[in-house]
């Protein structure tokens, strides 16, 4: 298991983010998680376990902003589930609708994940916001996805 440590340069000068991996390395390590997660969410809105879809659809796109920080400015993520912030870290800018929209793809993931609060999404996730919430979640990706040609 690879040791993690701050950010800092190898020998040679080539910024590192542990001791063995570089920028480009990281950002598609997370951009790999990435599509997991969706490809994941994706088998599970087909087998109508859509609580469970939701939140790999909300960690699909924490993924990607996670590579995005990495990407546009060259530092670690925070440390959080909240996709309004993480936007904020890379200075994606976001109209309020899209703000409220992201906080409730962000409630997709503490509320999968935590037992005393897994019955608020099981008992919303029916297919019709399952189906509409996966739409949103993957036109987000493809927007921030668009910030990698930058």
């Amino acid at each position: 298991m690879t040791e993690f440590c701050r950010r800092g340069f190898g020998g040679d000068g080539v910024r590192v983010y542990n001791k063995d991996m570089t920028q480009v390395q990281a950002v598609q390590i997370w951009l790999n998680g990435a599509e997991e997660a969706l490809t994941t969410a994706l088998i599970l809105l087909q087998s109508k376990r859509y609580d469970h879809c939701l939140f790999f659809g909300q960690l699909y796109l924490e993924k990607l902003l996670k590579a995005l920080t990495y990407h546009l400015i060259d530092d670690h993520p925070i440390p959080t589930h909240n996709l309004v912030q993480l936007c904020a870290k890379i200075s994606i800018s976001l109209s309020e609708d899209q703000k409220k929209e992201l906080r409730e793809i962000s409630s997709f993931n503490t509320t999968a994940r935590y037992p005393e609060d897994k019955s608020v999404l099981y008992k919303k996730a029916t297919r019709e916001f399952a189906v509409t919430w996966f739409k949103k979640i993957e036109e987000y990706g493809n927007y921030f996805k668009s910030y990698l040609a930058k």
